[in-house]
């Protein structure tokens, strides 16, 4: 997949198939999107193209407004990549861009720069200064490029949406937001040194400093993770202060069910399911027989992922498929 941060890096010579989006996440309601977009290109034989912003429009439009992403752009690449889209225009998103007018904008870009032939995007899409720009706004240049609208995804009834999962990792529901993204909850950083207590009640763990700034709320929770790119290992993780030592610090502390901590420099570690809050216990022994309980739990957990049906987060119920709703003219 190739990455353009500038309109040279562009360099597009033929019609392509565009959405865009801010794509925190890649949940299920984007997947659709890009799904119709892979769709498209195949029928017609055109290149796959996704643009999205860095900094998030949040971050320069409402900068005292909390945002807490989550994926971070290596990520949100990765997981665009995986979709199979053939390009990513990642725009620099800053005050000149947003006072771009929804005109302006489909000028430059999707006419001039994408030499878009179709775009794909979401029913509540805004764009252009002040999120002036709409879909009717999209079918006001029709003779261009053809516009279709995705219908929303819903999951048990829960309309997907970035904001809906945040709030959903931020209360500790990581199990009901994996619905929503249609794979695990992810974080990832670097391994590094920890105060070495682990060792000494003999149940060693990693420690993540964490590069995502969306984090589950604090307490324990049954895991994956994966090491330097190796493959994902069973795990616990603990989330919190560490209230029984008297600490103040976040630390993401992990441990391994079936292999002892191996050296490490990055990890991904996915949350799969809360196992309770943290809680301070009256002596480091006390906790120890409480993280046996805790590796029981999640011992099980893993053992019912691994029955038929085939575990992971379920399938979500769709609207009905996206149709082409205008078309080029000739």
């Amino acid at each position: 997949m190739k990455v353009a941060t500038s309109l040279a890096d562009a360099d597009i010579s033929h019609p392509t198939i565009v959405s865009i989006g801010n794509f925190d996440g890649l949940h299920l309601g984007h997947q659709e999107i890009l799904k119709m977009v892979l769709k498209r290109s195949k029928e017609l034989g055109l290149q796959s193209l996704a643009m999205t912003f860095s900094p998030h429009p949040i971050r320069v439009l409402a900068p005292d407004r909390p945002l807490r992403l989550i994926s971070t752009l290596e990520q949100k690449l990765r997981l665009i990549e995986k979709a199979g889209i053939d390009m990513v225009f990642v725009a620099q998103f800053d005050l000149a861009f947003s006072r771009l007018s929804p005109e302006e904008f489909i000028q430059k870009y999707l006419i001039q720069t994408f030499k878009a032939h179709s775009v794909c995007v979401g029913g509540n899409f805004n764009f252009g200064y002040r999120g002036s720009g709409t879909i009717s706004t999209l079918r006001e240049f029709r003779r261009y490029f053809e516009i279709i609208e995705v219908p929303p995804v819903r999951v048990r009834g829960t309309l997907v949406s970035s904001s809906a999962i945040r709030q959903l990792v931020s209360d500790g529901a990581v199990s009901r937001a994996c619905r929503l993204l249609g794979r695990w909850i992810e974080v990832e950083g670097r391994i590094v040194a920890g105060a070495g207590r682990g060792r000494t009640m003999r149940v060693p763990t990693l420690n993540l400093e964490p590069e995502n700034e969306l984090i589950p709320k604090i307490g324990v929770y049954v895991s994956r993770i994966s090491l330097d790119g190796s493959p994902f290992m069973d795990a616990v993780t603990n989330i919190g202060v560490r209230p029984t030592f008297n600490e103040s610090n976040l630390t993401i502390e992990t441990f391994l069910l079936n292999a002892a901590p191996p050296a490490a420099g990055r990890a991904r570690l996915q949350l799969l399911h809360r196992l309770r809050d943290e809680m301070k216990f009256p002596s480091p022994e006390a906790l120890r027989e409480q993280i046996v309980l805790d590796v029981t739990r999640a011992q099980r957990f893993f053992r019912i992922l691994a029955s038929p049906p085939a575990g992971g987060p379920p399938p979500a119920k769709r609207e009905p498929r996206a149709q082409p709703r205008e078309k080029p003219v000739g």
